[in-house]
């Protein structure tokens, strides 16, 4: 199982939100594919997938709030 963290965003950035959640269980997702979409205190950001395969959990929704670091979806290759 492939862990999807929440990347390190710069020194000072410790959470962010989880503006849109992109994929569900049971989907099929490409590397490059994006699974959430996160906001710092200063801009957005897309979170790619980063391997291929199937979602199996997908462990936030939109509104949360998450550290850096954090799983946000498990990946099946």
């Amino acid at each position: 199982m492939i862990d999807v963290q929440i990347p390190k965003l710069g020194m000072s950035t410790v959470e962010v939100d989880i503006v849109q959640v992109h994929v569900s269980p049971g989907q099929v997702v490409a590397g490059s594919e994006i699974v959430v979409e996160i906001e710092s205190e200063k801009a957005n950001y897309e979170v790619e997938a980063g391997t291929a395969g199937t979602v199996r959990e997908v462990l936030v929704k939109e509104g949360d709030v998450v550290n850096v670091g954090d799983v946000v979806v498990r990946i099946e290759p």
